[in-house]
């Protein structure tokens, strides 16, 4: 079950409640020691909201553009550079 965060970042405590009552469900025995450790540990993921996540994914996609450009240009310039050596030097 994928997590979902609220827009603060914090994993809201229905779906902490959520996941205690599928667990039980599926036969584990849900202690109160267990329940608040689970809380805590919860508590300390660093978790981001989905908007941003997506923002981090749009600002990647569009750094991975840049390289590709930047990448294509170099390829370029090092091709002219060695026909340009390929020359004999010019007089001076």
């Amino acid at each position: 079950m994928p997590m979902t965060v609220s827009e603060d970042g914090k994993v809201s405590s229905d779906k902490l409640q959520q996941l205690l009552k599928e667990l039980r469900e599926q036969g584990a025995v849900i202690t109160d020691d267990l329940r608040d450790a689970l809380t805590v540990a919860m508590g300390k993921l660093p978790l981001v909201s989905q908007k941003e996540f997506d923002t981090q994914v749009a600002i990647l996609e569009r750094t991975r553009e840049k390289v590709a450009i930047l990448e294509a240009q170099v390829s370029e310039l090092e091709k002219a550079l060695a026909k340009g050596e390929e020359r004999p030097p010019s007089p001076e």
